[in-house]
């Protein structure tokens, strides 16, 4: 993923956030660029929003998975 920032024009390069580790990554990242001025502070709290949501999205999906699984193997339990 590569984000620009509007103002400075910065470019940099975030991991694809596809786990909890990647988004933890990216977090790191942004974090690291408004500590270097790179990103201003403003726009790294909308970059993690963005990537609290996602990190969101993410443990929702994993606890459904799971859940169904468990779902699944209640279900053959009391077929057999």
């Amino acid at each position: 993923m590569t984000a620009r920032d509007r103002d400075a024009n910065a470019v940099f390069e975030l991991p694809d956030t596809t786990d909890l580790a990647s988004v933890n990554q990216a977090e790191i990242e942004v974090i690291r660029l408004a500590t270097q001025g790179r990103l201003k502070p403003r726009d790294a709290l909308r970059y993690t929003r963005m990537l609290d949501h996602r990190r969101r999205a993410i443990a929702s999906r994993t606890f459904e998975v799971k859940m169904d699984e468990i779902n699944q193997r209640l279900k053959q339990r009391s077929g057999s």
